[in-house]
């Protein structure tokens, strides 16, 4: 639930010891702390709980950055009210926009894709003294589960890294040249979503004509014969909001 949630489609992580002079220590110092006042325990601050880190991060979530994450909202007796996994569908916003509730804006802030956060969300950083009629009572702790899939933003540039390439190259791809190649084509959270081995056939196309999608056409410019290449594409040159909107990546060679 990270958004405002604001509708109802998405609304809205000692032993006993054998020397009595220490025991009698021990005793002091327990009656000590005992008798003073306890500092009081803020309600009003966020609790984060890093569950899962996977252990490459090449990059972190950072306000204004565009993510999609799944999460299942619970309050602390772990009644569930809200929960993206029984849409079907992430949830998707952009970050320190005030599209979301307070809590989740600062909880999303430094997480990398497949990493997972249980979040504790006091009433001050979700929906206040008013809550959500219907759906979340007024001054209620909410509790999320919550997992990224994908990061990007708008002035995002396309990522080349070459991994292997043969030692002679007589010649590079340049626009309108036809070529051949294989790929496996990937998500972010390595979710694959299409390969060119599976089919066991080669993509076949002419370069910088529009035929494949503007960022191929541009990470497969200069590759060599029998190189090989990792593409990370950004939405605005793949498929778009309108498509499939998330980060791709290419292994192609």
């Amino acid at each position: 639930m990270g958004a405002r949630h604001r509708t109802a489609a998405a609304p809205p992580g000692m032993p006993v010891s054998r020397w009595p002079v220490l025991a009698l220590q021990a005793a002091f110092l327990v009656s000590f702390v005992t008798c003073n006042d306890a500092p009081p325990v803020p309600g009003d601050q966020l609790h984060i709980d890093r569950t899962s880190v996977p252990e490459l991060c090449p990059r972190s979530v950072k306000e204004g950055d565009f993510v999609r994450y799944h999460y299942h909202g619970t309050f602390p007796d772990g009644t569930k009210f809200d929960s993206s996994y029984d849409r079907g569908t992430t949830y998707n916003v952009f970050v320190g926009k005030g599209q979301t509730i307070a809590g989740m804006d600062k909880a999303l802030i430094g997480m990398c894709v497949n990493e997972r956060r249980l979040v504790k969300i006091p009433p001050s950083l979700a929906y206040g003294s008013e809550g959500m009629a219907g759906v979340i009572p007024p001054d209620a702790v909410l509790h999320f589960d919550v997992l990224l899939l994908d990061i990007w933003n708008p002035e995002d540039k396309m990522e080349i890294k070459t991994y292997y390439k043969p030692e002679n190259c007589a010649r590079t791809v340049q626009v309108s040249d036809f070529i051949r190649y294989h790929y496996n084509g990937t998500l972010l959270d390595g979710t694959l979503f299409d390969s060119s081995y599976s089919r066991n056939h080669t993509y076949n196309t002419y370069i910088g004509k529009g035929y494949v999608i503007t960022g191929m056409d541009e990470g497969l410019l200069g590759v060599c014969n029998g190189e090989k290449r990792r593409i990370t594409v950004p939405p605005h040159l793949a498929y778009g909001e309108e498509g499939t909107g998330r980060y791709l990546l290419f292994i192609a060679k």
